[in-house]
C-alpha cells in the first residue's frame, strides 16, 4: 500500500490520489498543460507518478520499462484533465467549501497516521506540506459539492450500504505491515567495472557497521533515485520490491543494516528504519472513505458523460 494515511479515495474520474512514499519534493514546477483556468504542473504529474515508478523499478527492466512508464504516464495526464475540468468548473460556479470540514479532514489523517510526527513525516515524504494538503482537501471537496449538485442530488449512500461493503471488502482495510527503508545503491559503470562496484560497497558497510551515519553515505555515493534524501524509501510492504530484496527485508529489526544484496541494477546495501505493524482499520476509520467508494461506483457513467460533455466546450493545451 503506498501510504493511504494522508488522502483517502478520490471520485473515480476525480481526483486521483495515488500516496507514495517516496516522491521527491525536488521537481522542477513547469506548466504542462492547460485546462480553461487551470494548470497541471510537473510537479502534479511526477507525484502521482512517483509511487508507480517506483513499484516498476522494481518489476520491469530495459524497454518494457519505459513503455509500462510512458504507459502511465498517459493515463495520470487523462485523469489530471478530467480533475481541472471539474474544478474549473467548481470555481466558474463560486462553490464554497466550508473550512471546518477541511479541519475535520486533516484530523482524520493525523489520526489514521498514527501520531502528528509520523503524518509529518508522511507529508516530508511526498514533497507536500500542510498547506499544499489543506488545498487539495479544498479542491476536493469543492468537486464533491459540485458533483452533488450535477449528479449527487440523484444518488444515495446508506448506512446499510456502508455497512455491507465494510463487511464485505474487509481486506481493503488492512494497512499491512510496512518498513521504513533506507537504500544505497551502486551501479556498475560498465561491465569491467563490477569488481570496483563491489569494493565500494564492501567499503561502504564496514563503514556502516562502524557506526557511520546511513543517509550521509546514502547521498556521498548512492546512485539511486532517492540519494538526495539519503536513501530514503519510505514505506514499503511485502511484495513492493524485488523477491530476493523481500526476503532480506523480512528478517532485518529496527535499525539494522543488510549485508551487500546483488540485484540486476547494482549492488544494494538497506537499513531498516522502522516496522509497521499490520492492523485493521475500524469502520469509523474508514466510514468516509466506502461512502466515495460507493458513490463513486453509482456516478462512474453519469461523471463520464458529464465530463465528455464539458472537455467539448473546453479550452485545453499541452505545453
Amino acid at each position: 500500500m503506498k501510504r493511504s494515511i494522508l488522502i483517502p479515495y478520490a471520485l473515480g474520474l476525480v481526483f486521483i490520489i495515488l500516496m507514495t512514499a517516496s516522491s521527491s519534493a525536488e521537481v522542477i514546477d513547469r506548466i504542462v498543460a492547460v485546462v480553461n483556468n487551470e494548470a497541471i504542473t510537473q510537479r502534479e504529474v511526477d507525484r502521482f507518478l512517483a509511487p508507480i515508478y517506483e513499484q516498476y523499478r522494481a518489476l520491469y527492466y530495459g524497454d518494457e520499462l519505459v513503455a509500462r512508464i510512458e504507459e502511465a504516464k498517459q493515463k495520470v495526464m487523462e485523469q489530471l484533465i478530467e480533475d481541472k475540468l471539474i474544478l474549473s468548473e467548481a470555481r466558474l460556479r463560486n462553490i464554497e467549501v466550508d473550512e471546518t470540514d477541511l479541519d475535520g479532514r486533516i484530523g482524520e489523517a493525523i489520526k489514521r497516521a498514527g501520531s502528528k510526527e509520523r503524518f509529518e513525516a508522511a507529508l516530508k515524504e511526498q514533497g507536500l506540506s500542510l498547506r499544499d494538503l489543506r488545498a487539495r482537501y479544498k479542491d476536493q471537496a469543492m468537486v464533491r459539492k459540485l458533483i452533488d449538485q450535477k449528479i449527487g442530488a440523484k444518488i444515495t449512500v446508506t448506512p446499510v450500504e456502508v455497512n455491507n461493503y465494510y463487511n464485505n471488502h474487509s481486506g481493503e482495510f488492512i494497512q499491512p505491515e510496512q518498513v521504513k527503508l533506507r537504500n544505497i545503491l551502486i551501479r556498475p559503470r560498465s561491465e569491467a567495472g563490477v569488481k570496483e562496484a563491489l569494493d565500494l560497497a564492501k567499503d561502504i558497510l564496514i563503514r556502516l557497521q562502524k557506526g557511520e551515519d546511513f543517509a550521509a553515505l546514502a547521498k556521498e555515493y548512492s546512485s539511486g533515485p532517492n540519494a538526495s534524501e539519503g536513501g530514503l524509501m519510505g514505506y514499503v510492504k511485502r511484495g513492493d520490491l524485488l523477491p530476493e530484496i523481500d526476503k532480506i527485508i523480512a528478517g532485518l529489526e529496527e535499525g539494522s543494516i543488510s549485508d551487500i544484496v546483488q540485484t540486476p541494477l547494482g549492488y544494494h546495501i538497506f537499513k531498516v528504519e522502522e516496522r509497521s505493524e499490520r492492523k485493521a482499520y475500524a469502520l469509523s476509520d474508514v466510514r468516509h472513505d466506502i461512502e466515495e467508494a460507493i458513490f463513486r461506483e453509482k456516478a462512474k457513467e453519469k461523471i463520464k458523460s458529464w465530463v465528455g460533455d464539458l472537455k467539448k466546450n473546453a479550452y485545453i493545451s499541452f505545453k
